[in-house]
């Protein structure tokens, strides 16, 4: 036994266990590199709860739809409610490997989608979504343009984020003023109190896809490549 306990004190004995370590964390981060799109996010989604009924999606999917900047056919049949915030990393490989843009394009006409806010990283992240509320609102045409620059700087701040709205041709003096007077401060609050009570959102990023016929939804909690989504709409579109 003392024999073996000399063996631990050895610093070749040592040098082998750290070597050993580290060899089993880069495997473990290799592993993460290469899913980090199957299941990732800021925030362990607690469940995936149904909704409070099939009228009630439908009812809040077509207010979205004609409040907010879309992307895809208005009319289209799917809808994917994409919640992301400005601050989460996660959220931010996503956003870089143009999921939601690839499914849009693999359903020419039946998909669309809306990025709407959860937040997970407090005041400041609360701010950056009430901001782009405000884009949303003076120049709605840019809105997912200046999405995508702000997660091309992340982590982007409140100056950066403005200087990339004025840069998109957002009027600057009118933006300060909304984001100075908390314009949409509150109502980014009252729309993460939505998502959780219909969808059981409580993480980022998060996708729902709806069907607006129907109002029957599927959730996928974390950064999934296009692919999930794709067979997620099909075995949708098969169970019609």
């Amino acid at each position: 036994m003392n024999a073996i306990q000399e063996i631990y004190k050895t610093d070749t004995y040592k040098n082998a266990q750290a070597d050993a370590i580290n060899s089993t964390l880069e495997q473990i981060a290799a592993m993460n590199n290469d899913a980090w799109d199957t299941y990732d996010n800021e925030d362990n989604w607690e469940s995936n709860t149904t909704s409070q009924g099939s009228e009630d999606i439908k009812t809040v999917v077509e207010d979205i739809l004609a409040n907010n900047p879309v992307r895809g056919d208005k009319d289209a049949r799917y809808t994917i409610i994409e919640y992301t915030e400005l601050h989460c990393p996660y959220c931010q490989r996503h956003a870089q490997a143009g999921t939601i843009n690839a499914v849009i394009e693999a359903f020419p006409g039946e998909v669309n989608s809306v990025s709407r806010h959860y937040i997970i990283h407090g005041q400041s992240a609360l701010e950056l979504a009430a901001a782009m509320e405000c884009i949303a609102e003076l120049k709605a045409d840019v809105y997912y343009d200046a999405f995508e620059k702000a997660f091309d700087a992340y982590p982007v701040d409140m100056d950066g984020l403005k200087n990339i709205a004025v840069e998109l041709g957002v009027n600057e003096s009118d933006l300060n003023t909304c984001i100075d007077e908390g314009r949409y401060t509150k109502a980014v609050e009252d729309m993460m109190s939505q998502w959780a009570k219909l969808f059981g959102v409580s993480g980022t990023p998060g996708n729902v896809i709806i069907d607006r016929e129907t109002g029957k939804f599927e959730v996928l909690p974390g950064a999934y490549p296009a692919q999930n989504f794709i067979d997620k709409i099909n075995s949708m579109k098969e169970a019609e």
